[in-house]
């Protein structure tokens, strides 16, 4: 991923930074589609509701067995409930434009939450980041606003900084947990985001092989800090196919 990641950004030099920032949203896309079981397809495009139309989505994981509205390339037009992963993309995140990035998607899971028909999960993923770890857990907590309909539910901030929400204790099954982790991997995130990934769309086979996806060691020892879903301790919904 680093090795690809300014591979435009060298021969351009600057020059046109939306060609930089295609090709970033392109590198993720195909790294995807490399792993994902059919029927999941990866592409980029518009979840068309009944009265109106979501903003473009720089990745958008659908089910092809169902019918799709309009498809050219990468580009497609989906209703939603063909939606199971929707990320958006960026070439870098500070702390303001994070906060613009989480409003724009959580805009996105309001829109189509009451349409879904199956589980879809929501991410953000940026090559480079200098976010700060607590702005970064209450902009989740404040966008939600207690909903477990908007959860985004895992954030890539560079190569070592990963967000993940959990419904259930990771070191502790079966107890209930409702919040967002923090970790401060070794160069480790973009696996895990790209992973964990494959782990929302098929949670059964990767959990089968935990072993071969994962390292040996729990990432709780990278973690750096939590937030709830709630600002009041409650219990949260849990959704029909949560992945951990």
């Amino acid at each position: 991923m680093r090795g690809l990641r300014d591979r435009v950004r060298c021969f351009i030099h600057g020059g046109h930074w939306p060609t930089d920032g295609e090709w970033k949203e392109t590198v993720l896309r195909s790294f995807l589609r490399k792993n994902l079981p059919q029927p999941l397809e990866v592409g980029r495009g518009f979840i068309i509701g009944k009265e109106r139309a979501s903003t473009q989505i720089d990745v958008l994981i659908y089910d092809s067995s169902k019918p799709v509205l309009f498809r050219d390339g990468d580009l497609v037009f989906i209703t939603p409930d063909a939606a199971r992963g929707i990320i958006e993309v960026k070439s870098s995140l500070n702390n303001s434009t994070y906060r613009e990035c989480v409003s724009k998607l959580t805009s996105t899971i309001e829109f189509i939450k009451f349409e879904l028909r199956a589980y879809c999960f929501f991410g953000i993923f940026s090559f480079e980041s200098s976010v700060d770890c607590d702005v970064a857990l209450n902009q989740l907590q404040d966008s939600s606003r207690g909903d477990a309909k908007l959860i985004i539910r895992m954030v890539c901030l560079g190569d070592s900084d990963l967000i993940l929400y959990w419904y259930h204790e990771p070191t502790h099954a079966g107890m209930g947990a409702a919040r967002w982790h923090f970790y401060h991997t070794q160069d480790l995130a973009f696996g895990y985001f790209l992973h964990n990934c494959l782990e929302f769309a098929s949670p059964r086979s990767t959990g089968e092989n935990k072993e071969l996806w994962f390292p040996s060691e729990s990432k709780e020892i990278y973690k750096r800090g939590q937030i709830d879903l709630r600002r009041v301790s409650d219990s949260a919904l849990t959704p029909s196919n949560p992945s951990n």
